[in-house]
């Protein structure tokens, strides 16, 4: 299946399951595996996306690493595909770009060297670590000049092992399952 079509088959899977107990359920099993990891133990900088409302909810990571004096930075996009993270901290205001996405009004550079774990967003995913985004290529050119560590929390509904990768594809280092 192409990978337009399987982003619109996420996209529909993730928004039917965004307001029921079983997603909630996920979740919790999710992040208790990953708050066990030596992903998250090991890890003392992270960077991690401001999840959309039918993505993978990671404002209990985002707080949970404040309340362990762990730091963050959450990305923004800019021109031509590329991507930079900002640090933030409980305080920081942000706004909304015309994706939906929330992205920080600060502007404090978190290196890529400088962040021990990166948490990726995706859609789709296969058990290899592959996955598809929604398209602009931000992550895996990000992804291909990263030395740190990487994951992603993935629901049973964003699972899917029939497709092709590309050359250019990035995967992630550990899937965090439900």
């Amino acid at each position: 299946m192409e990978k337009e079509k399987l982003r619109q088959l996420a996209i529909n899977r993730l928004q039917k399951i965004a307001n029921n107990g079983e997603r909630q359920v996920q979740v919790e099993l999710i992040l208790a595996n990953f708050f066990k990891s030596k992903a998250w133990k090991e890890s003392a900088s992270i960077g991690v996306t401001m999840a959309t409302q039918f993505e993978f909810p990671t404002s209990p990571l985002i707080q949970c690493a404040f309340a362990a004096g762990k730091k963050i930075a959450v990305p923004k996009s800019l021109p031509k595909g590329e991507m930079v993270f900002h640090w933030i901290n409980h305080k920081t205001d942000f706004y909304t770009t015309k994706f939906g996405v929330e992205e920080p009004m600060i502007e404090d550079t978190a290196t890529s060297d400088e962040l021990d774990l990166l948490v990726v967003p995706g859609l789709v995913f296969n058990r290899a670590g592959y996955r598809i985004g929604f398209g602009g290529g931000y992550y895996d050119r990000f992804l291909a000049d990263y030395k740190g560590r990487t994951c992603s929390f993935v629901f049973a509904e964003q699972l899917m092992e029939e497709w092709q990768t590309e050359e250019f594809d990035q995967p992630v280092q550990q899937l965090f399952l439900s």
